[in-house]
Formats: C-alpha cells, structure tokens, sequence
C-alpha cells in the first residue's frame, strides 16, 4: 500500500519561520503562508490551514488541491483527518521535522485506529525537489550586554540550578543534560544573533548543557574569532552542526528537553533516556529584564517617529492626488525605519493592504501586482522592524477619504477591544486565555469576530513570535500565567471578505500595579503600552464610545505626540501631521 506523506511547515528546530531550504510544504503546493500542513495520498492532495490564510490558500493552490479550512465547522485538523484513513494506511512523515509532542500523539492514534507511522529515510519531498536551495552559514554575531542585560555566563548558571532543583544529582550515575533545539531559544540563552533566516536573527544550531561544559554543534563557517571567544567564555565546545545527532546518539544519563525537540533527535537519545518538560529556557526568555524592558520602551520610540514621518508623507501624497501603491507604501516606510538607530532589518514581511487585501490577515502586497491605495476604502499597515534593542510589530488601520457607516462602526469596535485589554487591571496568576474574550466582546455583540488570536509574545532583536505568552483561547496559554516582564502584542481584527480589514495592534508589557486593594493579597498586574503610533480618529464613531474610551483614545494620542515630537522636530511635515492627531 503506498504511503500517504505528511508535509508539516516545520524545519528541524520547529522554526515558525524557516529557511529556504525547508520551504517543501511551498514547494509542494505553492501556499506560501506560514501555517500549513500538506497531506499528498496517491490520488489526493489536501492543504490543511486556519482563517488567517483561506482567501491566500485559495488563490496560491492549483486544480490538483483540496482546501482544508480548519476552524470551519465539520472540517477536521490534519492529525484527524488521518485517522479516516482505511485500515492498515501508512502514514510517512520526516522524523526530523516532527516534534515529539506532535508525533507522540499521533503515534498513539494511529495504533488505535490499526494505522501505521512511518519514518522515511530520506525526506520524499526533496526526492523531487531538484534545485533545493542548500542551508546557509551566514555569519554569527556577538549580542551584546547592553541588550541582553544578562550574560550567557549567568543564563546558563540559572538553567543548571534549575535543572538541579527538578532532577538531583545521583552518587549512581552522571547529572542530567538540557537539550536545547528551538533556534530563538539559542539565541536567547548564547547572547548570539545569526541571519540564517529571513527576518529571525537566528543561526542553526542545537545546544546541550551538561554539568560542567556546553556542547554547541553549529556551522563553523558561521564563527568570527569574536564569536569564538564569547563561547569560550562559558566554556562552549564547538561542535559540527551536522554531527549533531550522531554525536547526542552517545550522550551518558538522562537528557532532559521539551516537547517541541523532534521525533528524530529523541529516537537517537532513545525515549527511555529522554525526560520532557515545558522549557525552562523559553520560560526565562518570555520575562523581560529591566536592560530589554528599557530596550523595548526606546526601540518603539524611534520606530513612532519612523511611523509619524512615514504616514504624513502617505496622507500628502493621497491629498495631492498622487498614486501610491501598496507596495509603495511598504517601501517608504521601510526606507524612514532604516535611518533610525540600531536598525537591523524587517521582522516580517510588511503588510500593506487596500480595499478587499486588508481582508487577508497575512496578505503581502508585489512589485509584480501593483495595487493603488484607494480613498475610499481602509488602508491597513502591518510591519515591523528588527532593532537591535526590541523587535517591532505594529498596526494601524486608516481612511484617507469618507469612511461608511459600517466601516466607522466595525472599527469603532475593534478600538473598544482594544482600550479594553490595555486597559485591563488583574489578579497575578491570570493567564492569556482569561482576558481574550475582552477584546472580542465589543465585536460580538454585533455579531461579528475574528479567527486569529488577540495577542502573542515577542522576542528581543529576534523572533516577533514568542510561543509561551500571549493572548488567546488556546491550550498554548493556560499554563503560564502573566507575570511583570512579560511582552506581547494586543491585536483584535475584523476582516469583511472582499471588502476591507481592520486591525489595531500595539504592544504592551505586564507590570505590577497598585490598588486600593489586595484582595487574596496577590500582586496586581496590569500593562505599560510601548507602541508609540497615533491612532486615526476619521473612523470613530464616537456615540458608541464611553467617556473612558474617548479619555483612552485622547491620551494615547496626545502621549505619542509629546514623546515624538523631539524625534522629528526636524520634520516639519511629521510635526504638522501629530498635530492634527
């Protein structure tokens, strides 16, 4: 019977994002998105995708595909819809691009229902894919103190003592090992930022802390002497990336990971040597320092003043009846960013979107198909920029002519979203699923919503996606509570098919706060909100608004003025334009 082959999205580090040379779901099957699983049977091929991506899935996949719009009723995820297979089907997957969370799973329903795992030798996708791009080296560079605020010295001191408060030592046998194979992770707990990907400051790699000495397997034509030095510094032994596996095979006592470390690395450990746990990594990662903290608050800063000399420029152009592109627009805004202090790149592909495009959550505009801004309908931008003190992930939705009564209204709802969650005041141990439905209730009581989540977290100069905070009804966000330090966005969307999309985005970071009262007596938390962007007033409608709504909206924008103001003094357009805000 032949093998019905699962293409995840994934590379071997469970990158949300990956290189050119793990792009086989793109290859495939053209979606482009950066959420997707392929199922190709021997007569079928089935693209499995959420909301965010069904209009770009739709128009990227050919006559040869079925469209799997999960999330809509009666429409089964990939792991399930396997499991209609025919009795004794196998089930191909590439080891090394399945996490073991994942795999264990299914590995359980497959042998429920009389259905076979298997692992092929070699990928079947780059069996076909002749031109594979190869894996790039691009060089590693040093993070410095004054960004991290802690050293990776220190970090990887916190990881043992941690792992020695979980796992004593035994007279009997060696202390326990940490596996660490999440790319941003790395990064994070080296102090080493790489560029091997598009947008995510990250080399490729795979890490294991023992007791006395870190084992890093990484490409070596990646290292400067300066790099080498700063491994050396805590007593790093450079390994070759590729041995990685090979070598881990021989690793003495219990490795302890997370459940995102693929199938294929622990198959070679062997799962009796393996313990898994949430990443304590990741965990310290989420909570930022006071040094990131104070990145976060300047890196927003400079990128408001980007924004406001970029927007004023766009709404000058559009009055004076100039044609502006979407992509256009993209680019200018990129070019403002560009001049501004520790500038290192986008952190994602901008969206920039008019009319029915704003409708695509993830739509990216082209050269190749020019589309002019209208005046009659919401423009949205998307984008952010890589600084080397803070990651930037802003959004704005705007008119440039007379909006409708149903667009002032749509977008009058997702601002009370918004206000709500910024504004919110709650008890420590309130996690991110808990306060979701606040930016969503303005929305449902028209009847309407959006299918992404309100929040996630983000990285410090890496990933705009941090996996373990955020806000949503998800599983991913019951299990850690928010705590100061902890950075994410607050997003809430409505989007009409073929007609327009509205989204408001800005950051905030949790902080403690003080009340009145400390009912419990637990701390009490609440957010400090780093985006400094204005927010268009043309399509409010101000009679759906409470006083503290409109006092909100008020100070929001009055606040951005005040702070940007001396950043673009020099800008008479930007100063003329914060005026009017």
């Amino acid at each position: 019977m032949s093998i019905h082959s699962v293409v995840p999205s994934a590379d071997a580090h469970g990158s949300e994002w990956v290189g050119a040379c793990d792009e086989r779901r793109a290859f495939i099957s053209n979606f482009t998105g950066s959420a997707g699983t392929v199922i190709v049977t021997s007569t079928e091929a089935h693209l499995f995708t959420d909301s965010r991506y069904y209009v770009q899935a739709g128009k990227q996949l050919d006559s040869n595909w079925t469209l799997q719009k999960v999330g809509n009723a009666g429409v089964m995820n990939w792991n399930e819809w396997l499991l209609d297979l025919p009795m004794d089907s196998k089930i191909g997957i590439d080891a090394a691009i399945l996490d073991y969370g994942v795999g264990k799973t299914l590995s359980h329903s497959v042998k429920k229902r009389d259905l076979k795992l298997v692992f092929p030798a070699e990928n079947l996708v780059d069996k076909v894919w002749h031109d594979r791009p190869a894996r790039t080296h691009k060089p590693i560079r040093v993070h410095p103190l004054k960004f991290t605020g802690k050293s990776a010295t220190d970090k990887i001191a916190h990881l043992r003592s941690y792992l020695s408060s979980i796992f004593p030592s035994s007279a009997d046998g060696p202390s326990p090992s940490y596996l660490v194979t999440s790319l941003t992770a790395i990064a994070w707990l080296l102090n080493l930022r790489g560029a091997d990907i598009a947008h995510n400051p990250v080399f490729y790699a795979y890490v294991l802390v023992e007791k006395e000495s870190v084992k890093l397997w990484v490409q070596q034509e990646s290292l400067s002497d300066e790099v080498r030095s700063a491994i050396a510094e805590f007593d790093g032994q450079i390994r070759e990336y590729e041995k990685a596996l090979d070598e881990l095979a021989g690793t003495k006592g219990v490795v302890v990971t997370d459940s995102k470390c693929s199938w294929a690395v622990v198959e070679r450990l062997g799962e009796e040597n393996v313990k898994i746990i949430k990443s304590p990594v990741e965990t310290a990662q989420a909570v930022k320092n006071e040094v990131e903290i104070q990145g976060f608050r300047n890196a927003y800063l400079r990128d408001g003043a980007a924004w406001a000399r970029w927007q004023a420029w766009l709404e000058e152009q559009l009055e004076k009846g100039k044609e502006v592109t979407e992509w256009d627009a993209g680019e200018k805004l990129t070019s403002f960013r560009k001049g501004g202090q520790y500038f290192a790149g986008l952190a994602y592909e901008n969206i920039s979107a008019t009319g029915e495009n704003a409708a695509l959550p993830h739509y990216e505009p082209s050269l190749d198909r020019p589309t002019p801004i209208s005046r009659d309908s919401p423009y949205l931008n998307d984008s952010g920029a890589q600084y080397l003190d803070g990651t930037i992930d802003t959004t704005r939705t705007m008119h440039f002519g007379k909006p409708t009564r149903e667009q002032k209204r749509a977008f009058t709802r997702v601002l009370q979203g918004h206000i709500a969650v910024d504004s919110l005041i709650f008890p420590e141990g309130t996690t991110g699923d808990a306060i979701d439905a606040l930016a969503r209730a303005p929305l449902w009581s028209e009847g309407m919503n959006y299918g992404h989540g309100t929040g996630h977290g983000l990285g410090e100069y890496l990933s705009v996606h941090e996996s373990q905070v955020g806000i949503a009804h998800s599983a991913a966000y019951f299990a850690t509570p928010f705590q100061p330090g902890h950075t994410m966005s607050n997003e809430p969307g409505y989007y009409e098919e073929r007609s327009y999309g509205i989204r408001l985005e800005s950051v905030l970071i949790v902080k403690e706060v003080k009340t009145r009262r400390d009912f419990g007596d637990r701390r009490w938390l609440g957010f400090e909100r780093v985006t400094m962007v204005p927010i268009q007033t043309k399509m409010v409608d101000y009679s759906l608004l409470t006083p503290h709504e409109k006092r909100w909206l008020r100070d929001h924008n009055r606040l951005c003025a005040e702070k940007l103001f001396p950043l673009v003094k020099h800008d008479k357009r930007a100063v003329r334009w914060l005026k009017r805000q």
